[in-house]
């Protein structure tokens, strides 16, 4: 029986339209890798798939939390998922990025429950009309006559020339964050959000 026994949270790019490492970008004081650690931590097995070409103080960083790492070529994203593939050595994983530190556990859940249906890749994605403004997503596609954003949450199988979409309305899901413009507006969202609080000296805290 195929079952989704991991999760690979990509955290190896170059981050070159942050200008930084986004993966240790804070949003409240806590690092982005961390928001989205929180959603799969106690849902499902994860490792973290980084760079030391492109990513190493995010590596550094890995390695003193201990958590469990794949050392990819950094050689971009494609070649980096087949990378991972031969490495897992599983049917199927979810591959989830880093940069969408809205992600939360039902939102997991309800990727691994699509998969026990299809048995075959997922891509998870959010209605373009639903983004928030001020963000500029990286894949938009369009189906049935309707755009959406693929954000970063999907399931990689085998069986390469199957593949379904699993549509989530869920307006911050699909909140990427590339820029420093988006992670100033991620930081007012997850305020609005409740899951940010404010300090006495106007800092900002994870709730």
């Amino acid at each position: 029986m195929k079952v989704l026994k991991t999760a690979v949270l990509l955290a190896g790019g170059k981050s070159s339209r942050m200008g930084f490492e986004k993966a240790l970008a804070e949003i409240c004081g806590k690092k982005m890798i961390e928001w989205v650690i929180d959603a799969l931590r106690g849902t499902i097995n994860f490792v973290i798939a980084t760079s030391e070409k492109n990513a190493p103080k995010t590596k550094a960083y890995c390695m003193r939390k201990r958590y469990e790492i794949i050392e990819t070529p950094g050689r971009g994203y494609h070649e980096d998922l087949r990378f991972i593939q031969q490495r897992i050595r599983q049917p199927a994983f979810i591959s989830v990025s880093c940069d969408i530190p809205f992600l939360r556990s039902e939102h997991v859940n309800a990727l691994i429950d699509a998969y026990k249906h299809t048995k075959k890749s997922i891509t998870g994605v959010v209605p373009l009309s639903l983004l928030p403004k001020g963000f500029s997503p990286s894949h938009i596609f369009e189906l049935s006559a309707k755009k959406y954003v693929a954000f970063g949450l999907n399931v990689v199988s085998k069986d390469e020339d199957e593949e379904s979409v699993l549509v989530f309305e869920d307006a911050l899901l699909g909140v990427n964050v590339n820029t420093k413009a988006e992670l100033k507006l991620a930081n007012d969202l997850m305020r609005i959000s409740g899951r940010c609080r404010m300090g006495k000296n106007g800092d900002r805290f994870a709730a």
